[in-house]
């Protein structure tokens, strides 16, 4: 039988990653920035089109291009946070799934403990569970 798990991946920061992170940040916060023009074109539209609903639609679109607003400033404080980052640190980028082969009598305490993938540049450095001494 096989169970999903999920595992994390932990990036460590190089220059090369770092300059990588960097941009990476700056394009979703651009990406944002467009899609609040886009949510204020399509606000004033509809409010011409929808005169009477004029309150509602101002309300909704303000929500959405507040939500967008936020990700951009945490999005922003991420870029800044990570040139405070000491080379060699580790970060946890994200969590991924992995299929797990469960069998009648593995220890059931191994198969749920938590695993971590380190990357560095790119390459996979070392797969180890949450606990264990780093190499």
């Amino acid at each position: 039988m096989q169970i999903i798990k999920q595992i994390k991946v932990r990036q460590v920061v190089t220059e090369m990653s770092r300059s990588l992170l960097a941009k990476k940040f700056k394009k979703r916060i651009d990406q944002l920035e467009q899609e609040c023009q886009q949510l204020s074109f399509e606000q004033k539209r509809m409010e011409r089109q929808k005169p009477l609903d004029r309150q509602k639609v101002k309300v909704k679109f303000q929500k959405e291009i507040d939500n967008r607003k936020e990700k951009q400033a945490h999005i922003q404080h991420q870029l800044e946070a990570i040139h405070t980052l000491p080379l060699e640190s580790e970060i946890e980028e994200r969590e991924v799934q992995a299929l797990v082969d469960v069998e009648v009598g593995m220890e059931w305490n191994k198969v749920i403990t938590d695993q971590v993938i380190v990357v560095k540049d790119g390459i996979i450095i070392r797969i180890h569970e949450v606990g264990e001494k780093n190499e």
